[in-house]
């Protein structure tokens, strides 16, 4: 893969982008999602307000015009979001979108990334370098492990 062409793909989402986003997200909601106001977290007028968040850096990885993976990060290093189209899953997408985040992160000065993870992609972040600090926590309306990345 020729990785200048694959940045160009990535760019920060904008306010327009957000039902295109929570549509990307909505299949994935089942695995975080206690109940409703767990799922209210991942749909669109969360995803405005992340938008429009100084402090979140929100991308995209676009083909064509199409958003097939997102990413969301705080300024902490702290990662918000991070979901790939199930039909663009397994093509090295999530992984391109991924390595950019951590490059960023990295360059805010952060010494390491902490997530919320839902249980199903524990192995996905554990693949990235990743390791559980908690055991599965139910809050919020959410379920997820906490995990952590030191980046020195």
């Amino acid at each position: 893969m020729n990785t200048e062409k694959n940045l160009k793909n990535i760019r920060a989402a904008v306010q327009e982008d957000a039902t295109k986003i929570a549509m990307l997200i909505a299949p994935y909601i089942p695995q975080f999602a206690l109940d409703e106001q767990g799922a209210q977290k991942l749909e669109k007028p969360a995803i405005e307000a992340l938008l429009q968040d100084g402090a979140v850096h929100y991308y995209v990885y676009e083909q064509a015009q199409h958003i097939c993976a997102v990413i969301a990060f705080k300024t902490s290093g702290h990662l918000i979001h991070f979901f790939t189209a199930q039909s663009f899953l397994r093509q090295g997408i999530g992984r391109q979108l991924w390595q950019y985040a951590e490059a960023s992160m990295l360059a805010l000065g952060n010494q390491h990334i902490s997530v919320n993870s839902s249980c199903g992609a524990q192995a996905v972040y554990e693949a990235f370098g990743f390791y559980a600090v908690s055991s599965v926590i139910e809050a919020s309306g959410l379920r997820f492990i906490q995990m952590r990345k030191d980046l020195s």
